[in-house]
Order: C-alpha cells, then structure tokens, then sequence
C-alpha cells in the first residue's frame, strides 16, 4: 500500500487556519538531532509533530516563523563537505519549493532576529530547543511542564485532534502495514523462538514497508507488565504472548495495535475464557464510540464486562457493578481504556491533560481509573484507541495498601491462583464516525479461533533470519 503524500496545499491550508484562530506572530521549534556517543553519531531522529503538521519540514534543527501571508524557514547551513559525506545538498531555493517557505534563513540568523520578539511559542520534547525559545521570547518552555502560549496550544489541540480525509487515509495505510507485521509475528510463532527475533520480524516487516516504529515495541510473555519493552525469554508453550506494537509513516501518522495469542497456538480453558472476556468488552465498548458519547462511558462499559468474568471466576465478592463503583476490578484491569492517536501514539499527550479533560474535571483519583488518559465527549473524525485487558499483576495482588482496601470486595486467595497467567490485552484503533465507529486495525485477526488458525502457520522464522 503506497504512503498518502501530504502536498505543499495541506501545510499551507494548516497554517492559514492556525493564523486565523490565533494572531501571530507564531514561532515553531522543530526538535534537534542529539549525539548517540560520538558527535557523528546521533540518535534516531523524530520530528516534533507541531512543527511537523504545519510545515512538513522533517529536518533536525528548524524554526519557522508564522505571520499572515508569510511563511519562514530557519535552517542549518551545511558544511562545506556535506556533500562528500550525504550527497546532494539543497541550495535555499531548493529548500522553498520543497517546504512551499516564502523565505528560508540561516539558523544561525535565528538568534539575532529573533531575540527580543513578542510571538506566541511552544515547548518541544528537546529542552536545548526550548532554551533558545525562551531565550528569544521570554516564554518559560519545559517539555511536558511549562508548554508555552495557552491559546497557541489550544488552537493546535482543537486542528490536530479532528482528522481530515488525508490524514484518515495515512492513519489508514499505517494500520495497514502494521496488521500484515502483527501477522508475520502470530505466524513465526512458536516454543522455542527468542522474543527478540519476534521484535526483528515485526519491525523489519514495518520497515521495508517503509514505516519506522511509532513507539517501542511491547513483545512479551511477561504481559501483566503493562509496558515491557523487554524481549528477553524463548517462547514457552502454555503461556501467553502479548505485542503491541504499531508502523508510524514518513508524515507522522502511525497505528497502535495490540493482540494476545497463545504460544502453542491453542489457548487453553482459562486462557480462552480470559480471552473472551476481553474480548467481549473491547467490542462492546467500541459499539458506545459516538459522537457526544463521553469517554467515560466508554471505559466504564468495557470495566463492566470485565467485572461480570471476574465476579463468575470468583475473583470478587460483590457484585460487577459494585466492583466497578469502589474500583475493585481495577486489580485486575488497571489502567484506561485508550487514548488520542494521530501523529503521537499519545497524540496531544506533550501538552499533559488540556488535551483530553474539560477545564472543570481533572483525573479520578480512584485508583485505576486515575489512569484513564481521555474523558471528553467524543468528536467526529477523532481517532481514539480502545484496549481493555486483563491482567494479574503480583505487585497489585500483594500490595498491603490495596489489599486492605479492597478486602470485603475481592477474593484475594482466588486471585493468587491467577500469578503467573500474564496478562492479555486487545487493541484497536477507531475513527468516531458520524454513526458507526471505524476500526483502522480491523485487519489484524482478533477472534480466537482466527488467531489459532494463523499462529504457528509460518516459515521457521529462526531459519529465514539465519538464527543459530
């Protein structure tokens, strides 16, 4: 599936729109390279995904300055044996028609014009960027902590949130080259096989698609680890493999998918029943994703389901909907049921909770829904995940705290028969549509009985990546 290509008309409609909203001037920071060890060798470079929405411009060291009518580029000068080294070098005309700037600027101009100027800025994820921010506006900048210009912010939330058709069709094609990578992997599964080489198969698939990572590769038996980034056992039959994982395009868009399937390609009673369940509540929580829904509803709908197979596995002695009331299922399913996705895999995130809580209702503090990432009424042509799990997590079970908290509502000798299960996770990724919810990652096999046909149907993957 070829990339949807962004042209010069979607960057410069992005900023007529912004300029529009908000008075300029704006000044953009784009994210500069960092040293790997030595000063040659840099980091994996990543864009800011700000600077990267309105101009298109994925190289190291940027700023753009944004007025009505005009559009400047602030670029590094290469060095003189930059082209020995890299090739092709861009004259500034060449680096104007390719970004559609009316002017592009020395970066070293920079400094001197525009220090000292009155312009609406924001903080970007490389603190050296937001030194020189604040050092030109006055603007305190801290990644994550002192984000800049609140009415800047608020109109890039309001655009980036909503997604245009183009931007549908990339998230489309990065949900689709990273199904056939979930497939690769559910196929080369099987005892005996290194995580590790799992997570070279998924990613090189991605890559030669042409996509990079969009976040690190979760890949692991050890899934009551909610973020184990980890690919440090051999496949094992009996247990269970969990990956999340997902391909991000050249422009920014990614996926964000997860599965769970049996190592031996069969899941057994409790493994299937677990399955099930989860299952059955992502399907039903996706099922409320309308416009006008709040989010809220949507997590509690899947915590529900959950709640009614822990109450019939006795893992609790109240009633489903009183676990999920004082919280008690959260032992069990302990984070929210998804988030914004669009060019981050937390899009909006960087800008902490503006993007997806009302100004007059921050986060729960009940534990477990205290990690519900997004509670706002859903909006069309927004792209939300939906990933309910079922977990057991030793470090939950055995906490002192939680355990006399929640010693009349659930069977703790019950559960410490579940340590060791793992955990199980189901992911997709949903366009709220104006009536019906569209799944992106609908492609990836999600049924247990499409996953036990696809597991362990593939090449010895050890032998195709010539693994000892």
């Amino acid at each position: 599936m070829p990339h949807p290509t962004l042209d010069l008309t979607v960057f410069a409609a992005r900023r007529a729109l912004l300029l529009q909203r908000v008075d300029g001037p704006i000044i953009l920071l784009g994210n500069g390279e960092r040293a790997r060890n030595l000063p040659m060798n840099k980091v994996r470079f990543r864009q800011d995904s700000t600077f990267l929405y309105f101009t298109g411009c994925d190289l190291p060291n940027a700023t753009a300055v944004l007025e009505r009518g005009r559009f400047v580029l602030y670029l590094p000068v290469p060095a003189d044996d930059d082209a020995l080294w890299h090739g092709h070098v861009d004259t500034a005309d060449d680096l104007c028609a390719r970004f559609g700037a009316d002017e592009v600027r020395p970066a070293s101009a920079a400094a001197t014009e525009l220090e000292g100027r009155t312009a609406r800025i924001l903080a970007v994820g490389d603190e050296g960027r937001n030194l020189e921010g604040s050092t030109w506006t006055g603007h305190e900048l801290q990644f994550g902590v002192s984000h800049g210009d609140t009415d800047l912010m608020d109109a890039v939330i309001a655009m980036r949130l909503v997604k245009s058709d183009i931007e549908l069709q990339a998230m489309r094609a990065a949900a689709a080259h990273s199904a056939a990578a979930h497939r690769a992997v559910m196929a080369a599964t099987r005892a005996g096989v290194h995580e590790r080489v799992l997570a070279a198969l998924f990613e090189g698939v991605l890559a030669a698609r042409g996509c990079t990572t969009g976040y690190g590769t979760i890949l692991t038996q050890s899934g009551e680890v909610l973020h184990n980034f980890h690919h440090d056992e051999v496949l094992a039959d009996g247990r269970l493999l969990l990956v999340d994982g997902g391909g991000e395009l050249p422009s920014g868009y990614g996926a964000d998918i997860t599965r769970t399937w049996p190592v031996s390609g069969t899941f057994d009673g409790r493994q299937r029943a677990a399955y099930d369940a989860v299952l059955e509540s992502q399907l039903k929580a996706i099922a409320v994703c309308r416009p006008g829904v709040r989010n809220r509803v949507v997590h509690d709908t899947a915590s529900l389901v959950l709640a009614r197979f822990m109450a019939d596995e006795g893992l609790l002695r109240v009633s489903p909907e009183t676990a999920v009331e004082v919280g008690a299922h959260a032992l069990f399913f302990p984070h929210g049921v998804g988030h914004h996705l669009g060019m981050d895999v937390h899009d909006l995130e960087n800008f902490g909770d503006r993007s997806s809580y009302p100004p007059d209702r921050g986060r729960p503090e009940q534990f477990g829904t205290c990690y519900l990432r997004m509670d706002l009424p859903l909006e069309e042509r927004w792209v939300i995940t939906v990933e309910p799990g079922f977990y057991a997590v030793p470090a939950i079970l055995h906490d002192a705290t939680l355990r006399e908290r929640f010693s009349t509502a659930v069977d703790f000798e019950a559960a410490e028969k579940w340590l060791g299960f793992g955990g199980i996770r189901i992911e997709d990724d949903v366009v709220i549509g104006p009536e019906e919810p569209e799944i992106l990652s609908a492609a990836v096999p999600k049924t247990a009985p499409e996953l036990e046909r696809v597991v362990g149907s593939g090449d010895d993957v050890n032998a195709a990546l010539h693994v000892a």
